[in-house]
């Protein structure tokens, strides 16, 4: 069995940590076994008995001798130690007694006197394990105390490591309270120990080891008493490192520098001992002027702040120094131009009004933050009628005043008059300006202390109930209705400026709140005054449609900006406002006639609208009385009422009636005013979303989405208008509208619950009005709201409420109002929109044999034409059936057996119109496009039924000699191009991988038959296969088609490097396969470069031959309809060209970044002219592209 001294020598021989670990960890268990028993305890200590009597006698001799020899015995010696220190480490703490630990601390005591070359670290480690045993006693760690600060000098010749276990050591022994009373007790108030621990460590330079020493001098001043003389020791110490730095270092180490300061910070505002040497050191060390860096300066600054917040009895500690401090800070604003510099400085001087002020807990006198914001005071007020220093000392009055709850009820009174005084006779405009501004942030400054009122101390609730507020009364009246009457009229930059401050200070104005008696808050301003503003800012709001033309010819979209967003804060605690605000606007919008209005009168409607919905909808209102004037009956949900309801009062504004008068110019500008008011409700509904996803969370919103209780079940018990009864003169006053605070998640369950109302309102108005009102563009935007409401709803509700059924009868089930389902084509834009938003499982019912999606989707009746919308808007709902059956384990059940019968049918559709039967060609197209939505439906499941009925099927269409297979080929990218129906967000069912499994299944097995045989006949059918894989490829991320680069690379060279109009395809399809090319070939060259470099000159050379040919037409073109899909006939080939000019432009442009010079040499002088001469391209997007291109080429070479 081996024993201690075995391990011991074991440990001495061993170099590596874990093994030296695992030794002391034998030892520590061996003594545990024991129960620490005397004999145990005494061997082990005895095991290293060896290496100290032979390293003391050689000591010796090498001290006869002069000698500095021995070093591997020190060595030796240090690992002797250290095998105690590390069993002390891995040891109990209850196991040692108290008499075993008194005398282990006297051994590794008796190191620092004697054994300063070697036992220094494990010793210093061996009494720190000592001090958290548990029979430690408090005198042990005096003599701990006593015994390290014998090594005296010998400390700094120590290494960082070994000081800084004993600064360790140091620390814990001065933060026990036991041990801090018996030193106390033992040195009295001249704490000799302290002066004896200065001189040990005054040397230190160490950043890891001066964090632990800082701590040290903070500890010493805060929990211990120090004389007068020693606490400017201590200080004498640690100002000496202020203000501190650190080096860069090649090696980190952890810490930074902000580490250090707020170490040496931390020293500064230990206790308020140190105020009368540290203010006036820091004041000197900021007066030094500009030999003061602004580093330093806001380190300064920082440090005195820190001292204004930490020292207690603040009548003797700050008091004193407040006025000095004032002196010395007040320029660093006043003449100051560093916001860094300023916003510290600023913050100093809150933190002395919040000190003067007191505690959350105990109040001080009055009279110290009195007397400190009438110093401030004294030497502000002059400066503020000088337009030079306004701002400057409004920021040092408003600093002060606003800081707390009682300075803001001593002096707002005397700022607000003093501001008052100097806007009678301003200097300037600019003048006006900078007042205003102060005053506004008077106001916003009170909004913050009434609504953080409960943080500070009880008595402040009761400064707010009875603050003279007869200053804040007047403001309207005196101060920005005269302004605003002055300077409404006049158009100048500097005039817009000071109506924006006004503007901002009648809102600040209007929310204002104060605490009545009982507590309850209510609105400073009285109703009439509210009102007045109210009116006032609707000015603004309303001048573009209340004006014509010819009369508002200023450019003030500033300032009504600035009206809108002052008018939200307005109703969001006026909410009164809103009714008004919207009955204005109602008012000003039937004064015109909207059956052939002009651009400007549309514009102006739009604008006005979309800004009501803005104000009204994009918070949450709040509740809040006003005085002289009781609002009406307040739920959050007023104002999205308010707003619904005035939207379906005026519309129709106009209604053209005959298919005749559909295509004049007067049917279809009146036709757009119709589509700006259900846009602004598609706003309102969105901004109301936002605004209760700010304000609660989305686990909220998500458990708020549902009901028990069917929706549409009481609707029918409700009166067709019964939105416009809730915005009657009573307001909410309806049971069925609970009264809801803003801070109530209920809110959006409500919100929803209306949106659902008023979406089966329009509905039920559309499906049996006129086509000539209820056209596309209005009903698109009626499905965007619906879909935005549905979409909310949880799965349970949209069953609970029958949506799905809905869908197909719009909300007219059981009512006879509607004998018939209605035959408008455009219409199914009402179904769309309800099934964009519903959830697979609220579909089930649809999807029975026999049922409305199999007989939706399998009806080829009053398609019309292509592009006839009717076929688009087919297309997309048989997108949205077709992915969204929720279906069974396996493929028998009646929802897939009905898909599969879809996919079947559709792609029989498209076998039938590709062989010999002659179909007409719209309609095929329209076909195609409802087929192909159909499989993209199905693909993004990865059903696999359409790999079974669909694929085969168009992989012959392509191939099939018929002209129609062209069209199938370029229309494969449908499969899988992204399609916002087929998001997450609608909860459509999107397999994760989907187009990796699409492709697989629809290119790869094209790529041989893609590529040239070589035979004449076979040429068609190459390019057609061709066509379709580009299609689809260039509507996938580069990492689906990673793999097959190398073959794809060959396609898309013969692609731009053949002649365009090729056998098998027409020149439009032609010129679409090359705008894919190219984008494929971006996307490669992005991702793959190294896949490219064998073609460059096939690539740069098909590039430039195609930006030539593109270069031909040079026309301009509206560049907002790049986001259409180019079909290059007509107008659209102007799309075309500018498209491939653009493409082929980046792909060049990033050749340079990807490929080394020498590759390039060969084509720079050509493409620099080409690029030099595309600079100058009609479009501005082609010219910006073509620069960015010639930038990179102009390094080469």
């Amino acid at each position: 069995m081996a024993t201690f001294k075995d391990w011991a020598l074991q440990y001495v021989l061993a170099d590596e940590e874990p093994v030296q670990r695992e030794l002391a960890q034998k030892a520590a268990r061996e003594i545990e076994s024991s129960r620490a028993s005397s004999t145990v305890v005494g061997n082990w200590a005895a095991s290293i008995q060896q290496w100290l009597t032979t390293a003391h006698a050689k000591d010796s001799d090498q001290m006869d001798e002069g000698e500095d020899g021995g070093s591997g015995d020190i060595i030796a010696r240090a690992k002797a130690l250290g095998f105690l220190a590390d069993t002390l480490q891995a040891l109990d703490k209850n196991m040692l007694r108290a008499d075993q630990v008194v005398r282990l601390a006297g051994f590794f005591g008796a190191m620092f006197s004697y054994d300063h070359k070697a036992g220094i670290t494990a010793s210093a480690k061996a009494l720190r394990q000592l001090y958290s045993m548990k029979n430690f006693k408090p005198d042990v760690g005096v003599q701990m105390v006593d015994a390290v600060l014998m090594i005296k000098e010998d400390f700094r010749l120590q290494t960082p490591v070994t000081r800084l276990e004993i600064y360790e050591l140091f620390l814990g022994l001065f933060q026990d309270q036991a041990v801090s009373s018996l030193l106390q007790h033992k040195y009295g108030s001249s704490q000799g120990f302290i002066v004896d621990l200065l001189r040990l460590c005054q040397n230190e330079r160490d950043p890891r080891n001066l964090l632990v020493w800082f701590k040290i001098l903070g500890v010493l001043l805060a929990d211990y008493a120090p004389s007068a003389d020693v606490t400017e020791e201590i200080f004498k110490t640690f100002s000496a490192y202020f203000p501190i730095s650190l080096k860069s270092s090649a090696t980190p180490i952890g810490i930074t520098a902000e580490d250090l300061k707020s170490a040496v910070r931390a020293c500064f505002a230990a206790h308020q001992r140190v105020a009368p040497l540290a203010f006036p050191y820091l004041m000197q060390k900021l007066d030094q002027g500009d030999a003061v860096t602004v580093a330093v300066k806001v380190d300064i600054l920082r440090t005195i702040k820190a001292c204004l917040d930490e020292y207690d009895h603040p009548q003797n500690s700050v008091v004193p120094f407040v006025e000095k401090i004032w002196n010395s800070l007040k320029y660093e604003v006043r003449n100051g131009e560093v916001k860094e510099t300023i916003d510290a400085t600023l913050d100093v001087l809150r933190a002395i009004a919040n000190k003067l002020d007191g505690t959350k807990s105990q109040k001080l006198d009055v009279s110290l933050l009195k007397s400190y914001i009438d110093i401030v005071f004294k030497d502000c007020r002059d400066d503020l009628s000088n337009p030079t220093y306004t701002k400057q000392a409004g920021l040092l009055l408003m600093t002060v005043i606003t800081a707390n709850i009682r300075a803001y009820t001593l002096e707002s009174g005397g700022f607000v008059e003093c501001i008052r005084q100097n806007l009678r006779q301003p200097k300037s405009p600019s003048h006006t300006r900078d007042l205003l501004l102060l005053l506004n942030s008077a106001l916003k400054s009170r909004l913050d202390l009434v609504r953080n009122r409960k943080e500070g101390h009880p008595e402040d609730e009761e400064l707010l109930r009875t603050e003279p507020r007869a200053h804040l009364d007047a403001l309207f009246h005196e101060v920005y209705l005269p302004i605003w009457v002055k300077k409404a009229n006049e158009p100048d930059a500097d005039t817009v400026d000071v109506l924006k401050k006004v503007t901002q200070g009648l809102a600040l104005l209007v929310s204002q709140r104060v605490l009545q008696p009982d507590g309850a808050l209510s609105l400073l301003c009285s109703g009439t005054t509210c009102s007045e503003i109210c009116s006032l800012l609707t000015q603004s709001l309303i001048k573009g449609l209340a004006l014509s033309s010819n009369d508002n010819i200023t450019d003030d979209t500033v300032l009504e900006d600035e009206a809108v967003l002052a008018l939200r804060t307005v109703v969001m605690s006026y909410t009164d406002g809103y009714i008004e605000i919207a009955s204005r606007a109602k008012a000003e919008i039937q004064k015109r006639q909207w059956s052939n209005p002009s651009r400007y009168s549309l514009n102006a409607l739009k604008d006005l609208l979309s800004r009501l919905a803005f104000i009204g909808c994009s918070e949450i209102p709040s509740r809040v009385s006003v005085e002289g004037k009781s609002q009406k009956t307040l739920s959050a949900l007023q104002h999205l009422v308010t707003l619904i309801a005035t939207l379906l009062n005026i519309f129709p504004l106009s209604s053209p009636s005959g298919s005749a008068r559909f295509a004049d110019h007067s049917a279809r500008e009146s036709s757009l005013a119709n589509a700006h008011v259900i846009s602004a409700l598609h706003g309102g509904m969105l901004h109301f979303r936002d605004a209760c996803a700010s304000r609660y969370q989305k686990e909220v919103l998500v458990a708020y989405s549902g009901s028990d209780r069917s929706w549409i079940e009481e609707f029918s018990g409700l009166p067709f208008n019964w939105l416009q009864q809730l915005q009657g003169p009573d307001g909410l006053r309806d049971e069925t509208i609970e009264l809801l605070r803003e801070d109530d998640p209920e809110v959006y369950r409500q919100y929803l619950r209306l949106g659902l109302f008023t979406v089966r309102y329009i509905y039920r108005k559309a499906a049996s009005g006129s086509q000539t009102l209820w056209n596309e563009r209005i009903l698109a935007q009626v499905a965007n709201i619906t879909a935005l409401v549905v979409r909310a709803l949880d799965e349970k509700l949209q069953i609970t409420c029958d949506l799905a059924h809905e869908a197909f009868r719009f909300f007219h089930a059981g009512d006879g109002s509607l004998e018939q389902k209605p035959t408008k084509p455009l219409t199914e834009l009402l179904t769309l929109g309800i099934l964009e938003g519903l959830r697979p499982g609220a579909l089930a019912d649809l999807y029975i044999p026999g049922g409305a999606a199999e007989a939706f989707l399998c009806n080829t009746a009053d398609l019309g034409p292509f592009p006839s919308r009717a076929s688009e808007i087919r297309a997309a709902i048989g997108a949205i059936l077709v992915n969204k059956y929720k279906g069974g384990p396996s493929t028998c059940d009646p929802e897939s057996q009905t898909i599969k019968k879809v996919l079947g049918f559709w792609a029989n559709q498209i076998k039938v119109a590709t062989s010999s039967v002659d179909i007409d060609i719209n309609t095929f197209e329209a076909y195609n496009s409802i087929a192909m939505y159909i499989f993209a439906g199905a693909i993004a499941r990865q059903d696999k039924s359409v790999v079974q009925e669909a694929v085969p099927v168009l992989h012959e269409a392509i191939a099939s000699g018929h002209h129609n297979g062209e069209l199938v080929a370029r229309s494969m990218g449908i499969l899988v191009k992204d399609n916002n129906l087929l998001s997450e967000e609608n909860h459509a069912v999107v397999k994760r991988l989907y187009k990796q499994w699409a492709y697989s299944q629809l290119v790869r097995p094209l790529y041989k038959l893609a590529l040239p045989t070589g035979k004449e006949a076979d040429v068609w059918a190459t390019n057609r296969y061709t066509a379709a894989i580009l299609a689809v490829v260039s509507n996938c991320p580069f990492k689906v088609y990673e793999e097959d680069v190398e073959v794809l690379t060959r396609l898309l060279i013969a692609t731009l490097g053949g002649n365009r109009i090729t056998a098998g395809l027409s020149k439009q399809a032609a010129r679409m396969q090359v705008a894919s090319a190219l984008e494929i070939l971006v996307q490669i060259l992005a991702n793959e470069p190294e896949s490219l470099k064998g073609h460059l000159k096939a690539v740069i050379g098909g590039a430039m031959n195609v930006h030539q040919e593109a270069s031909l037409d040079t026309r301009e073109v509206d560049e907002s309809s790049f986001k259409y899909t180019i079909k290059p006939t007509g107008a659209g080939a102007d799309l075309y060209a500018v498209s491939c000019r653009k493409l082929t432009l980046q792909l060049l442009g990033l050749i340079p970044s990807k490929f080394e010079e020498r590759h390039l040499l060969p084509y720079a002088l050509q493409l620099k002219r080409m690029l030099a001469t595309a600079s100058g391209d009609p479009v501005r997007e082609v010219r910006k592209v073509a620069l960015l291109a010639r930038g990179g080429w102009a390094k080469v070479g």
